[in-house]
């Protein structure tokens, strides 16, 4: 990009071009303002989202988050419809497995808010699980809970449709510029300083992902947002699971199954490693999260190591996103801290941030409270409840 092609300024800048900034670029541009600029510091999807697995669940303790879920598995089923481009969304559902009588219980009384939600999602016995996947041992099972409707995708080809698209309706999408400063005037957001030069606007959404804590500095903004290495790895395919095998989460060990067209992932249990910005993968943990997948299902034994990798997640305190305005600065916003569920939840965040930004006000469907940044401040935080 030459010098005369940098914006001076627009209505409004985005930090980050994962799928998060990206999906709220384009529900703007759909919503007619098209006068936005995304700026990522790498390549598109190039971040968290790279190296995101692709999980789509509607299975959360949380109700906040179950609705997000709900109304993003619904755009991902019309995803070619609404985008225009094409998306794989492998709906195998996911399986919840507990070996814990008091975990159980709180899976049947999320069950029951799911449900209440439009989710279908199903309570399940050792027995009924056994009959269902003869291949998973049911060995210390208590039950578990199944939704049909859940799935996996792939999420660069998410990201990469929405900035396409975002372009293609008139939205500034650039890449390789880095922001280095946010310039504040009369107490409001009046500018930001790239590595290409200065952009002027009163409108900044705080998309960086794990990076979002570094992009607050820069406001003088807490954003208690940090960064998580996570990592999974890849295993061939094991014939005998079929193609639509669930993907499976023993919560005993932390460890998932997760059936690719190409491959196995495996990875979870990995919850207590330490806060970093050195996504370096640990090939001593792969002995764990193997020997625990296939004490669960033997038939991956069989399976020959293919590949692994590291990516960060980027975490809040309580494991729920940042959503909406900081209050403390006008003109600065927030979509950051999805702490491991970003791309399940693009689609509902862009559509929330998109409204709320041109109108100043959450949309009616919302309850921003659980979402405020201020709740950490107030302490009013309420755990998430199985992250993975």
């Amino acid at each position: 990009m030459s010098g005369t092609d940098f914006p001076n300024s627009a209505e409004i800048v985005i930090i980050g071009g994962g799928v998060i900034g990206l999906s709220v670029a384009f529900h703007l541009a759909e919503r007619g303002m098209t006068d936005v600029v995304v700026l990522e510091k790498d390549e598109i999807g190039a971040g968290a989202t790279r190296f995101a697995t692709g999980g789509i669940r509607q299975q959360f303790a949380s109700e906040p988050d179950v609705r997000l879920s709900v109304e993003s598995v619904k755009f991902f089923e019309q995803f070619e419809e609404r985008v225009g481009l094409p998306f794989l969304f492998r709906q195998m559902g996911y399986l919840f497995m507990s070996s814990d009588a008091a975990q159980f219980a709180t899976l049947q009384d999320s069950a029951a808010m799911q449900q209440r939600l439009g989710v279908p999602v199903q309570v399940l016995t050792p027995a009924e699980i056994a009959v269902r996947w003869p291949l998973i041992v049911v060995d210390g099972l208590v039950g578990a809970t199944y939704c049909p409707t859940d799935g996996s995708g792939a999420p660069s080809d998410v990201a990469y449709a929405f900035a396409r698209r975002s372009r293609d309706m008139g939205v500034r999408v650039i890449e390789g510029v880095e922001v280095t400063g946010i310039t504040v005037d009369n107490e409001r957001v009046s500018a930001i300083e790239t590595t290409q030069g200065r952009i002027a606007t009163k409108m900044v959404l705080n998309a960086a992902g794990p990076w979002a804590g570094k992009i607050g500095e820069l406001a003088g903004v807490e954003i208690p947002v940090y960064p998580h290495p996570r990592q999974a790895f890849s295993v061939t395919p094991v014939d005998e699971l079929g193609e639509m095998f669930p993907f499976a989460i023993d919560l005993k060990t932390g460890v998932y199954i997760h059936r690719e067209p190409a491959s196995i992932v495996l990875g979870g249990g990995d919850r207590a490693r330490p806060a970093s910005f050195e996504a370096t993968i640990d090939w001593s943990r792969f002995e764990y999260v193997i020997e625990s997948a296939v004490g669960r299902v033997p038939a991956l034994e069989e399976a020959r190591s293919l590949n692994g990798w590291c990516g960060l997640r980027e975490m809040t305190p309580d494991d729920h996103a940042i959503l909406g305005p900081v209050d403390a600065l006008p003109g600065m916003w927030c979509a950051t801290g999805f702490s491991g569920h970003g791309f399940m939840h693009a689609p509902a965040a862009g559509r929330i941030m998109a409204e709320w930004m041109l109108s100043g006000q959450p949309p009616a469907d919302v309850d921003p409270a659980p979402f405020a940044l201020d709740r950490f401040a107030a302490g009013k935080t309420t755990k998430a409840g199985f992250v993975f």
